[in-house]
């Protein structure tokens, strides 16, 4: 049994080792992203918004330095995979599992009942109330990095200011795309301002 036991070890050994990993991240900024190795730098600074996928597949890498517009940090990555948002920009950036096909950002007749609810429901998002991940939401101030799935198949993630494409790429299993979408805090109170200034606008 001892002699079984041994053989066996190595094998479970080189199973673990040949597990694959993969961490992948979109880096959301306010000017050109660039990065080298272990080295993440923003240029060029923008008011809009500046977005790169990052696939760290099978890879150790433990942080990145951080130079946005001459202000240096450092990021601890994680080592547990799934899809990370960093968000570098000057802004918190919110956002959601698009559970109803829904884009807050997007224009759209609405009845009374829906644009009430619409405001309701960002009024609440920009307060940071109900915010989890169990609600499928997020939060992310500036400089922080937030895991939003661990579904790296079936995740599409679309950034602030990023318009959802309306031919997603289909996951390679055949089941439906797992849509997420994130905005400015400016991007949802114009929104909300132009809901509510139509709403009130009615008798």
């Amino acid at each position: 049994m001892k002699k079984l036991l041994w053989a066996i070890l190595p094998l479970a050994m080189m199973a673990s080792c040949g597990k694959s990993s993969e961490r992948k991240i979109l880096v959301v900024a306010n000017g050109d992203i660039s990065v080298a190795g272990q080295d993440l730098k923003i240029t060029n600074p923008s008011d809009g918004a500046v977005e790169k996928l990052i696939d760290l597949k099978n890879a150790a890498q433990t942080s990145y330095t951080v130079n946005n517009a001459g202000k240096t940090s450092t990021v601890d990555l994680p080592a547990e995979d799934g899809f990370y948002i960093l968000n570098l920009m000057k802004d918190t950036v919110f956002g959601s599992q698009l559970i109803d096909g829904r884009d807050y950002n997007t224009s759209e007749d609405l009845g009374l009942d829906k644009q009430k609810q619409m405001i309701d429901s960002l009024k609440l998002i920009l307060q940071g109330q109900n915010i989890s991940a169990a609600n499928k939401n997020y939060m992310i101030v500036p400089g922080q990095l937030t895991k939003i799935t661990n579904d790296l198949v079936h995740a599409r993630v679309f950034g602030p200011f990023h318009a959802m494409d309306a031919n997603v790429d289909a996951p390679t299993d055949g089941k439906p795309p797992v849509l997420y979408k994130f905005y400015s805090s400016d991007e949802l109170q114009t929104r909300l301002q132009t809901v509510e200034e139509s709403y009130n606008s009615t008798d």
